[in-house]
């Protein structure tokens, strides 16, 4: 009796040992198909957002190739304005190089007769330096400058232009303008004594000339 109970006890303990045992494995279940179906909810966003990187991807290399594009497209263009500014320093060289004194002068010279006086004083500037201030007309480019200064009211740059041609030029067949305007400019700056010397002298070494007649006319109007 007590031995067939006994092996009933050890019956209904490991029986109820099965049963835990059943039930922890039931929960243990239940718990993976949790996890499994967590993580197929993450691979599947995963994948999701893999998809969406793609798409962004091939939007930024399409960016990118559309700006490499535009920065070939600059280089071009950069590359074509440096060929033109290459070209166009070039050509101003070459005319630099080609154009001549005489045709300098001569350039300047319709511009003084046209009264475009500032061009004329650039380019008889520019003459009397390409000659080194010596050439075939020097002196006219100095008295062109002397007169340009005086129309302008320039007297004292006017003056100075007419003393250093005679400075410059003490035999010059222009000695009796160049006086004359020196004469001429110093008046207004108040050397009238002076300039009376200047027009005295005139008349007296070159009777015959323009200058001599005109600066009669000067003297007259001097008070």
């Amino acid at each position: 009796m007590i031995r067939n109970f006994y092996k009933l006890f050890l019956f209904l303990g490991g029986a109820s040992f099965l049963f835990c045992g059943c039930l922890a494995t039931q929960e243990d279940t239940s718990i993976l198909k949790l996890q499994i179906s967590e993580l197929n909810k993450i691979l599947n966003e995963l994948q999701q957002n893999q998809a969406d990187n793609a798409v962004q991807m091939e939007e930024i290399m399409s960016r990118l190739t559309q700006a490499t594009d535009h920065i070939e497209n600059f280089d071009y263009k950069l590359d074509e304005l440096n060929s033109k500014i290459d070209n166009l320093e070039s050509s101003v060289k070459n005319t630099n190089n080609t154009v001549l004194p005489t045709e300098i002068y001569a350039q300047a010279k319709k511009q003084f007769e046209a009264k475009q006086y500032d061009s004329a004083l650039k380019g008889f500037g520019l003459y009397l330096k390409s000659t080194e201030y010596k050439g075939a007309s020097a002196q006219e480019a100095y008295l062109n400058i002397a007169k340009i200064y005086y129309e302008q009211k320039d007297y004292q740059s006017a003056a100075v232009t007419a003393a250093t041609l005679m400075e410059k030029f003490p035999k010059s067949s222009l000695m009796a303008s160049a006086r004359l305007f020196y004469a001429k400019s110093i008046i207004p700056l108040g050397k009238t004594d002076e300039a009376k010397d200047y027009l005295d002298s005139i008349i007296e070494d070159y009777p015959k000339s323009k200058a001599a007649k005109e600066a009669q006319t000067v003297l007259k109007g001097i008070k």
